[in-house]
């Protein structure tokens, strides 16, 4: 299994914004990768591909799922009010679906 055959932070934006609204609005980062996980029914050989493996035990899908908070939290949809635990914003509670693009765009300006 290569990386390639894993989402990209931005195609995992919408997955992500879906497991918080399954999980309550609010998760740690472990419930949340379990949840976006099986929302984009990753297989568990995706789920084992390390990101840099002489750099210790996480995964691609941690490294990528971790850069779709942080764009979602630039853009005001999500949050993380202490270590570990993401929710969405009332901003973000009000969106079903995001536009990708926009959502990059929109940061990068």
């Amino acid at each position: 299994m290569t990386k390639a055959n894993i989402p990209t932070y931005d195609a995992l934006m919408n997955p992500l914004v879906q497991a918080l609204k399954k999980l309550g609005g609010s998760a740690t980062i472990e419930e949340l990768t379990d949840k976006v996980a099986e929302i984009a029914e990753l297989t568990d050989e995706q789920m084992e591909v390390l990101h840099n493996p002489t750099e210790g035990g996480r995964t691609e899908f941690e490294y990528r799922l971790a850069w779709s908070r942080t764009w979602l939290k630039r853009y005001g949809l999500l949050e993380n009010s202490s270590r570990g635990i993401w929710s969405l914003t009332t901003k973000g509670n009000q969106i079903d679906k995001v536009d990708e693009r926009e959502v990059v765009r929109s940061v990068r300006k």
